[in-house]
């Protein structure tokens, strides 16, 4: 394990979690339920955004930062974080690599939850403590951040997609969800073990969803705001025409096992987004 200025860089499968040591108030085991909560952040070339995000989510979580193998500035600024958990990829593996590791890591260190945020500044920080305390009512629950893309405007390539994506989790799952793209989301770390998901990068999460939806995990739905306006904010590495190639390669792949899905699947989907 590497140690520079208070930052750990640290191998997925070693070292223990790393806990910020100055004094700012910093949210940590919740007892009721015994809930613990960790953010997650996965990184890609975000280093005019990251320090940014990586400050906010401290004030309220420990943070655990996953470099899927990043090129530019920000491996070095974030060895300058203090109290950070740093691991980084030797390569670029996609966004469900990164949160693979990152979940690992989280659940090494005694977290039962993660909070997941994107690196590229779109969402507010503080709504992390809105996600914990409907997280400690419902521990169970997969929280899933809800975005207006229309009023937000968006790009025009993510609304087609995301209406697209939401339109196969329907068809899937039965249930009717308006985003299945949002990256803010509350992961139970149990559930994560618990559910085997082949897609990697961006489809990860949408297969997670639809997966989750199938074995009955609660599905709970938070509106959040996400801000396009700043060029920074658009720092998103999300590529129309390849990602939407692979969300439609897996839902594709989830309709076939949707039709071999018993009805007592399809009704605890419906029963999870109740």
């Amino acid at each position: 394990m590497k140690q520079t200025n208070g930052a750990h860089q640290a191998d997925p499968d070693s070292a223990p979690l790393t806990r910020r040591t100055h004094a700012d108030p910093v949210e940590e085991l919740g007892p009721r339920e015994g809930v613990r909560l960790c953010v997650v952040i996965p990184v890609y070339n975000h280093g005019a955004t990251v320090q940014k995000v990586v400050r906010e989510c401290q004030r309220f979580f420990p943070v655990i930062v996953v470099d899927d193998g990043s090129t530019d500035q920000g491996p070095a600024l974030l060895q300058e974080e203090p109290g950070i958990t740093l691991l980084r990829l030797p390569a670029n593996r996609g966004k469900g690599a990164a949160l693979r590791t990152g979940f690992a890591r989280a659940e090494q260190g005694g977290f039962t939850h993660a909070i997941t945020i994107d690196a590229d500044g779109q969402h507010a920080a503080g709504a992390l403590m809105e996600f914990a305390a409907r997280c400690r009512k419902q521990p169970r629950a997969l929280i899933v951040g809800v975005r207006d893309l229309k009023a937000a405007k968006a790009p025009w390539a993510r609304r087609v997609s995301n209406a697209l994506s939401a339109f196969g989790f329907r068809l899937a799952t039965g249930v009717r969800l308006t985003d299945t793209q949002c990256g803010y989301r509350v992961y139970p770390l149990a559930a994560v073990r618990g559910i085997q998901v082949d897609s990697e990068r961006y489809a990860f999460e949408l297969e997670f969803l639809v997966k989750a939806a199938w074995s009955g995990i609660p599905l709970r739905l938070h509106s959040v705001q996400v801000d396009y306006r700043a060029p920074t904010s658009r720092q998103s590495h999300f590529h129309p025409l390849n990602d939407l190639f692979r969300i439609v390669r897996v839902h594709s792949r989830l309709a076939v096992q949707a039709v071999c899905t018993t009805e007592r699947k399809r009704r605890l989907a419906l029963r999870a987004a109740g």
